[in-house]
């Protein structure tokens, strides 16, 4: 008889592999669009990303994506935890990141302050009230990042990241963002392995063990490891530590090709249904101007176009419609896709 964690396990890797190619159906090429909403509505896969994901939930380790900027590793997580109807949350790190932000932020500044009031004597100061949960935390154990961990009710209240998003998905499932770790110090990557690798941790100022949500010992908690899914995305404008790869499920995804590229302007407009002959001609026209660019800029420091900037001049021409080649479509070139020319610091 199967157990609920390998009931789970198999219900995940069966989403996974029932995911297709999300189609927008809000005219996501029109001039209304909103450009990087990271929603999760469109995306476009391919089995080598399918594979990973499987991997990734099998093991229960993180999914470290590498690439190049805009080929798409940021909104594969949401874009999962949308057709899973899993929760989603995510920290985009930064140099100044500590690998405790992800986990937990303990406010001393708010209660070295609070100490100084007048109407709240020291039997009212709980280190608890100034614990604020990281994106691990609320993935792990929703209920006690509501309470900052403590048995009471915080005297602050705590709002849940993606609230609105959240309250309708699996209250036992969770995918979680780590963006650009390639940005944060070393140190950063080789604090996160305990905690990643055995899903718990610690708050310093309150000694709570932070685990997942009805696991109570390490055994099943290794068994429920499939409840989470960490996608952790890089650059590689550093190198991460070589330890911190091992514990991870690594995958590149490439620059798209120009017809993977037409293909994913096709799913923004709404599966193909929104681009007329002549608008597929364009992206298509648009899509080799950025496979030529990218050749262009090997070897180079001359920018190299991604999949956002390919949306952008598609979207800027579908509207303006520009003769290819013209005048009018070099300058929307050069806004949209050359920009070394206005970004390098000689200027054009």
């Amino acid at each position: 008889m199967a157990t609920v964690a390998e009931d789970e396990l198999r219900s995940a890797l069966e989403g996974i592999g029932a995911m297709s190619d999300a189609a927008s159906t809000a005219g996501g090429l029109g001039p209304a669009a909103v450009p990087d909403q990271r929603d999760g509505a469109v995306y476009v896969l391919n089995d080598d990303i399918v594979l990973a994901l499987k991997v990734a939930v099998i093991t229960g380790r993180p999914l470290l994506l590498m690439g190049d900027p805009g080929v798409g590793k940021s909104s594969l997580a949401a874009y999962v935890a949308r057709n899973l109807q899993w929760r989603y949350y995510e920290h985009v790190v930064t140099a100044r990141t500590e690998a405790t932000d992800v986990l937990w932020i303990f406010d001393a500044v708010r209660k070295l302050a609070d100490a100084s009031r007048p109407d709240l004597g020291a039997t009212q100061l709980h280190d608890e009230d100034y614990v604020e949960p990281g994106v691990l935390w609320w993935a792990l154990d929703p209920a006690s990042a509501r309470n900052r961990g403590a048995d009471y009710s915080p005297r602050r209240p705590v709002t849940e990241p993606n609230l609105e998003l959240n309250e309708s998905r699996s209250a036992r499932h969770a995918v979680v963002l780590l963006d650009e770790i390639d940005k944060a110090d070393p140190d950063v990557p080789n604090a996160l392995l305990v905690p990643l690798g055995s899903m718990q941790f610690e708050v310093a100022e309150t000694q709570q063990v932070i685990r997942l949500s009805g696991i109570q010992d390490d055994a099943a908690a290794a068994a429920a490891r499939g409840r989470i899914l960490l996608v952790i995305t890089t650059n590689q404008e550093r190198d991460l530590p070589p330890a911190f790869v091992r514990r991870c499920v690594v995958h590149r995804i490439p620059a798209p090709d120009d017809k993977m590229l037409v293909k994913i302007a096709e799913a923004h407009a709404g599966g193909g249904q929104s681009l007329t002959p002549d608008g597929r001609e364009l992206c298509q026209a648009v899509a080799a101007r950025v496979v030529a660019l990218r050749k262009e800029a090997e070897g180079s420091d001359r920018w190299s176009p991604g999949t956002a900037e390919y949306l952008d001049a598609v979207r800027a021409c579908l509207e303006l419609d520009p003769d290819i080649p013209s005048p009018d479509w070099d300058r929307i070139e050069r806004l949209t896709l050359a920009k070394d020319d206005a970004y390098s610091p000689a200027g054009p």
